[in-house]
């Protein structure tokens, strides 16, 4: 902990603070271990109730033991794609909380998330299912199968292994195929660094990279109106962990080149101003898209104490993927298909139970396929921009 942030803490500490409203905040952004490591470490940490600190010490421990399960698991994962020469490169919290936090328990772990180069997938599929890891997307025909790759607005595959309750995503690229930046994921994979993360080896981000998905990261998920504190830890800790090892004229570089620079410049600015991290003026000022900061902030602020999430609406790239699909045919089969997809699709999709019913469903699905051609049209209207291509 920084030592001004610690004096602000010990002076916060001796205030009259609302501790029900802070425990049930910190639980909301996924925070509490983290507060509770630094609570436990300075003097003041006794003017905090002890039934406060005694739910605070028991997450964190919950988390310790949690994450150390999940290691366990990512080795195994790891090991059956060295099997068969697949790469990997380890994302988000299974990378930063071992090597980053340096202390498991003070980053909790949801999922494993991983990347892959998009060529590899069918390879993997073969290794999750004799690790017991079953896909969770379930595709309308063997044509969505064959082009999910460009279909898939999220660009990822998600499996589940339902009898140890683990979560695994395996990427092909940080962004969704509606985003406008231009983010190279080959240059991302020839910058990556060897590490080693739950005992095995693998890769991970460099710096200047990792910076470019957790800044996207945040900044699509307050796009959405879903922010966690937690995210705005994880680039505040990235700067102190690197420290003057991050090459900043390479990042902002590389973000004129993306087009990303509003994103970085959001992250970076967030955890300047009200984390007390370190960042470097001039990169703030070579990245500001000459924006103003003060409805992005209220927003910023709001969305801290909210607990709901807000829907947001994008603009779909699907008509754009669809159209680099060969022949007329294949176009209209996939689009066709899109809506009235095969019955095994439509009763997991919609959990049917009674199967009698699922026929009904199609009704449903049809109209669904309405509101979203007239949403597309409405979109166009509003955004006529291009898409730019995602290399």
């Amino acid at each position: 902990m920084e030592e001004n942030i610690k004096h602000k803490l010990i002076k916060t500490l001796n205030e009259r603070l609302n501790w029900e409203y802070i425990a049930e905040s910190s639980a909301i952004h996924h925070i509490t271990p983290l507060l509770y490591w630094n609570l436990s470490r300075t003097d003041q940490g006794k003017n905090v109730p002890e039934n406060v600190m005694a739910q605070f010490k028991k997450v964190y421990l919950e988390t310790v033991g949690w994450n150390m399960i999940f290691y366990h698991e990512l080795k195994e994962i790891l090991r059956a794609f060295r099997n068969v020469r697949v790469p990997v490169i380890c994302l988000k919290g299974i990378f930063l909380a071992e090597a980053i936090y340096k202390n498991t328990g003070l980053r909790s772990l949801n999922d494993i998330d991983l990347l892959v180069k998009d060529k590899d997938l069918h390879k993997i599929k073969k290794e999750l299912s004799n690790l017991m890891y079953l896909p969770l997307d379930v595709y309308p025909t063997r044509w969505h199968e064959q082009w999910w790759t460009r279909l898939c607005e999220d660009a990822q595959v998600r499996y589940a292994n339902l009898k140890r309750k683990f979560m695994l995503e395996v990427h092909w690229h940080i962004q969704p195929l509606s985003s406008p930046f231009k983010i190279d994921i080959n240059t991302f994979w020839e910058n990556a660094q060897p590490v080693t993360i739950g005992g095995a080896e693998t890769m991970a981000f460099a710096p200047e990279d990792l910076f470019q998905h957790l800044c996207l990261h945040v900044y699509y998920h307050h796009a959405k109106g879903a922010l966690r504190l937690k995210w705005c830890c994880d680039i505040a800790e990235v700067i102190r962990h690197y420290g003057e090892k991050i090459d900043w004229e390479y990042l902002v570089k590389s973000s004129k080149v993306y087009g990303t620079e509003e994103p970085m410049y959001r992250g970076l600015y967030l955890v300047k101003t009200y984390l007390g991290t370190p960042v470097p003026v001039h990169v703030l000022s070579d990245l500001n898209p000459g924006i103003s900061c003060i409805t992005f902030e209220d927003m910023f602020k709001k969305r801290l104490k909210s607990t709901k999430k807000k829907r947001s609406w994008r603009r779909t790239n699907y008509l754009n993927t669809l159209a680099e699909v060969d022949g007329t045919w294949n176009k209209m089969r996939i689009l066709l298909k899109d809506i009235f997809p095969c019955r095994k699709f439509m009763i997991h999709h919609y959990s049917v139970k009674n199967k009698a019913l699922v026929y009904g469903y199609y009704f449903l699905r049809l109209g669904v396929a309405l509101q979203w051609a007239l949403f597309i049209v409405w979109q166009m209207l509003l955004y006529p921009f291009e898409v730019g291509s995602r290399s």
